[in-house]
C-alpha cells in the first residue's frame, strides 16, 4: 500500500494532467476562421446512431481545433450555446462575425433590405455595399443580429466592412457607422472593426479634437474605446490577386501607410490584430517580428476562404 506521503506528488501530477486537458496549451494568439463550420445534426433527439457519433466527433474535432487558438473569429451559424461553453471553459474568446457594410445576396432577408444596396462590392460578386445610413438596416444589425449572438452567448462581434465609409465617404455614413457601435454598447460586448481606417481614423481624430458631448463627456461619436476595443487589418504585407487567385506582397507605400495607421490605432488605446493571406516562411519571419516588437496578434491564413 503506498504511503499518504508518497501518493500527494502523484495526486498532483493527475490534477496537473487533468488541468491540462481541459485547459490544452494554446498554440497560437489569433486566428479568423469564417469558413469553418461546425456539422450539423439531422435530428434534434439524441438516437446513438452511427451517423449521430460520427457528427459529434467531427463536431468536438473542430471545437478542438479553435480551443488552441487564446482569440479566434467565426462565422455564427453553426454555433451553439453549448460549443461557446465549451470553448470559453478552455480560455478562447470567440467573435462574431457580422457584416455590418454590405449586405450578401444569400443572406435571408436579402429581399427586404437590397433597396438600400448602393453598388456591387468589388471581387465578391454575391454583395453589395449597403447604405448605413438607413434606420431600418441600423436597427436590423443591432437589434436582430447582434441581440441573437449576444443571446447565444458569444464573447465580443467582429463588425466587417467599416471600409463602406471609405467607398461612400458622407457625413450620412459616418454617423450610421457611429449609430450601430453606440447601439451595440448595450450588450458590454468587446468589438472588433474589421478595416476601415478611414472611419477609425476620424473617430480618434475627433477624439483628440475633443468634439465631446456635454451630458456624456465623451466626443461626439462616442470615443474610440467607448464605441469599440480594437481593429482587425488585412493585406498590410501581403494583398490577394483576385484575377490570379493568389496571394502577393504588397507594396512597399500601402505596407508603410498600414503600419503608420496601425501606429496611431494602439496610440489611441486600441487592440491590434492583423490578418495576412499565404505569407511565405521568410515574409512570415518579418510579420512576426514586427508583431512581436509592437504587442500585436496575427494569422496568416492558407486561402481568402479564411478556413483551416
Amino acid at each position: 500500500m503506498m504511503h499518504r506521503s508518497a501518493r500527494k506528488p502523484l495526486l498532483l501530477l493527475l490534477l496537473l494532467l487533468a488541468i491540462f486537458r481541459t485547459f490544452p496549451k494554446k498554440t497560437a494568439n489569433y486566428g479568423v476562421f469564417l469558413g469553418v463550420s461546425l456539422p450539423e445534426s439531422n435530428t434534434k433527439e439524441t438516437t446513438g446512431s452511427k451517423e449521430e457519433e460520427t457528427e459529434h466527433k467531427a463536431r468536438l474535432k473542430q471545437l478542438a481545433f479553435l480551443s488552441g487558438y487564446k482569440t479566434v473569429i467565426v462565422s455564427p451559424g453553426t454555433f451553439t450555446k453549448e460549443d461557446l461553453d465549451y470553448l470559453k471553459k478552455r480560455k478562447t474568446t470567440v467573435y462574431a462575425y457580422i457584416n455590418v457594410g454590405a449586405l450578401e445576396q444569400y443572406n435571408p432577408d436579402y429581399k427586404k433590405f437590397r433597396q438600400f444596396a448602393l453598388a456591387p462590392y468589388e471581387n465578391w460578386e454575391d454583395e453589395e455595399w449597403v447604405d448605413v445610413s438607413q434606420a431600418a438596416w441600423q436597427d436590423y444589425i443591432t437589434e436582430d443580429r447582434a441581440k441573437d449572438l449576444a443571446k447565444t452567448g458569444y464573447d465580443g462581434f467582429f463588425l466587417d466592412n467599416f471600409d463602406v465609409y471609405d467607398r461612400f465617404p458622407t457625413e450620412g455614413c459616418y454617423r450610421g457607422l457611429t449609430k450601430i457601435l453606440q447601439n451595440l454598447q448595450k450588450y458590454k460586448k468587446a468589438i472588433l472593426l474589421n478595416g476601415g481606417d478611414r472611419f477609425v481614423q476620424r473617430v480618434i481624430e475627433e477624439e483628440k479634437g475633443g468634439k465631446t458631448n456635454s451630458k456624456a463627456k465623451e466626443p461626439k461619436s462616442g470615443g474610440a474605446k467607448y464605441l469599440f476595443q480594437g481593429v482587425n487589418q488585412e493585406d498590410v504585407f501581403t494583398s490577394y490577386n483576385f484575377s490570379e487567385n493568389k496571394a502577393e506582397k504588397q507594396e512597399k507605400d500601402a505596407t508603410n501607410y498600414y503600419k503608420d495607421y496601425l501606429k496611431k490605432v494602439q496610440s489611441a488605446g486600441l487592440s491590434v490584430y492583423i490578418t495576412e493571406y499565404e505569407a511565405d516562411e521568410t515574409l512570415s519571419k518579418e510579420i512576426e517580428e514586427y508583431c512581436k516588437e509592437n504587442h500585436f496578434s496575427w494569422y496568416n491564413a492558407p486561402g481568402i476562404a479564411l478556413s483551416r
